[in-house]
């Protein structure tokens, strides 16, 4: 027999269930209800984070073209409590629903508008006369075949070369003949000259590494692919040497790792040239994180795809493979690494960081022809007009020849 708390929490559980289903009927005759409606020359935009990636490079294009003028743009976000700018017909809701009025307007705006455009999260298509384009965040290096799906009702897939299509369609499980090669829009930034770093970092060096790590183990202690946070300074005797040979060197590291790692056994150490950053640096100096990297004058990373974009900016490149291994048997690889990854120096050891600090300092770039040989393979152009080809092609789409945008 339940006693007064057992009751309480069942009747709880109840009620949730109850609320649940009240939710899924009222969704299910929301959708019903607005495939009635007409469809509206409107694009629905998205990224994570917000307002970034590939899609924000379209927007940016979009707009510096004035298609904001004709059409609506609508932008689905996070955080909906940020002011963003005020721009003609661009307005932002809620990517997720917190009560019954913003689901109502959120399958409103998804069944009515006629473009989607993703990086992240897929915007597919509910009905007929809506045509959506998925721009990816990244070409794969870890396989991800396991677990990413392309959905049936993405129309066309960008890829960032042609080599890419035969990688990205089989890790996707997607035909070829979804996927356009036209070189990934957020990377025109990388063909460019990069900024002067200085008073964004607020740091007196000669050269500047940023350290992209891949996510290893997370903050809240759950499972992780490897046993460390962080490769390399696994600890902070290893952080202060790295710092110490850095600054002796006039090198500044900054690392930015993944939002959920859990490094308090380093960040809460004052290191002279070993700095942490999050996306809250780019926020506040109002530019993004491509534009922070090309800034850079070299990049360490592992297994991420990054690898590939800074290929454009023809600087030098390390990869941290500590536990290339473990990755190996865990993860796996979509590529074969040795011939992919070639355009960079690598790193297992302490010693071996040193070894590139000590490259950079000397100007000394052992992977430059390499490094050139991949960029080729893996970036359809580095003539940084990425964002122009991509607006081309969704409108060669979505549009008659005849009419002009």
């Amino acid at each position: 027999m339940l006693n007064k708390d057992g009751l309480t929490d069942m009747l709880g559980k109840i009620k949730k269930i109850f609320k649940h289903m009240i939710e899924l009927i009222d969704r299910k005759i929301l959708y019903l209800f607005y495939r009635f409606y007409p469809l509206h020359n409107t694009f629905l935009l998205e990224s994570v984070p917000d307002i970034s990636d590939n899609t924000k490079a379209v927007y940016d294009e979009m707009v510096r073209r004035g298609i904001n003028e004709k059409y609506k743009i609508i932008w689905l976000v996070k955080n909906t409590d940020c002011r963003y700018p005020e721009t003609k017909n661009v307005s932002y809701y809620p990517l997720i629903a917190r009560n019954h009025k913003e689901r109502k307007k959120l399958i409103k705006v998804k069944l009515t508008c006629k473009y989607l455009i993703s990086c992240n999260f897929f915007l597919t298509t509910e009905r007929r006369g809506q045509i959506s384009f998925y721009l990816g965040h990244g070409s794969a290096i870890k396989s991800i075949r396991s677990y990413y799906n392309m959905p049936k009702n993405i129309d066309h897939c960008l890829a960032a070369s042609s080599d890419m299509v035969n990688i990205m369609s089989y890790e996707m499980k997607t035909d070829k003949s979804k996927f356009f090669a036209l070189g990934y829009p957020r990377n025109d930034v990388l063909c460019k000259p990069g900024m002067d770093l200085h008073n964004v970092l607020n740091k007196s060096y000669k050269k500047v590494i940023v350290w992209y790590p891949t996510f290893r183990q997370h903050s809240s202690g759950g499972s992780s692919l490897t046993k460390n946070a962080l490769p390399i300074i696994h600890d902070l005797e290893k952080a202060i040497s790295l710092n110490d040979y850095a600054k002796e060197k006039g090198i500044l590291i900054v690392i930015k790792p993944h939002f959920a790692q859990d490094l308090s056994y380093i960040k809460n150490t004052e290191l002279s040239n070993i700095v942490f950053i999050d996306e809250s640096l780019f926020i506040d100096n109002k530019i993004s994180s491509y534009e922070f990297v090309a800034g850079c004058d070299a990049l360490v990373t592992d297994y991420s795809s990054i690898y590939y974009d800074y290929t454009l900016c023809d600087k030098p490149m390390a990869l941290v493979w500590e536990d290339y291994k473990e990755y190996e048997s865990s993860v796996g690889f979509a590529v074969d690494m040795d011939e992919y990854m070639k355009g960079a120096e690598i790193i297992y050891t302490l010693d071996d960081f040193k070894v590139f600090i000590e490259h950079l300092s000397f100007d000394i770039d052992i992977k430059k022809a390499e490094r050139n040989e991949i960029k080729n393979l893996v970036n359809y152009s580095d003539d940084g007009k990425s964002s122009v080809r991509v607006v081309d092609f969704i409108f060669d789409k979505i549009h008659p020849k005849t009419e002009e945008v």
